[in-house]
């Protein structure tokens, strides 16, 4: 019998989230319909869930994913739909502890940046890529976020070697390879 770790994936909402003891995948759940609204209450209140204490805020390191529904016979790719690049640049703004929580290796970290960032798609028979137009706005709207998501590691106490081991790990996540 294999000895992994079991995978929970869990559907709640902020309290039900608030009030779970175990690891999980926590998946944003967005649709269409929200995003359009503009309305990033529901969003924010599920991803407060995730900072209300430092248990929580570690238990779920790297555990966060963005999905987002209603847009599958869109034919922009998310980067490219104003109400979406909108939406999250206003969520952003709220709530800054993305690259602590988002899970790595996913392409979570790209797809964010990309919201808040002007890009290129590319697009080639059945690829579509993306690059980031200015490297230094870049730099910067990751700076901001790592300076902004600071309050959350001086408040519960978050190492600084915590801290910069996220932050190392964020920035891998944009290198090609």
């Amino acid at each position: 019998m294999s000895q992994d770790p079991k995978i929970i994936l869990m559907r709640t909402d902020a309290d039900g989230l608030a009030n779970f003891n175990e690891d999980a995948l926590v998946v944003l759940d967005l649709t269409r319909t929200e995003i359009e609204a503009g309305n990033i209450s529901s969003a924010l209140e599920r991803l407060m869930a995730l900072t209300d204490s430092k248990e929580t805020a570690l238990r779920f390191q790297e555990s966060l994913l963005i999905h987002i529904t209603g847009y599958d016979n869109d034919p922009r790719e998310l980067v490219e739909v104003p109400e979406v690049r909108a939406f999250f640049g206003k969520l952003i703004q709220q709530w800054p502890h993305w690259l602590w929580f988002l899970m790595r290796n996913v392409g979570a970290i790209p797809l964010l940046m990309g919201l808040i960032c002007q890009v290129k798609v590319n697009r080639r028979e059945d690829l579509v890529g993306m690059e980031f137009l200015d490297r230094h706005e870049l730099a910067q709207k990751m700076l901001d976020l790592f300076e902004r998501g600071n309050a959350m590691f001086l408040a519960f106490g978050i190492t600084p070697a915590q801290s910069e081991a996220s932050a190392t790990s964020a920035c891998a996540e944009l290198v090609s390879p």
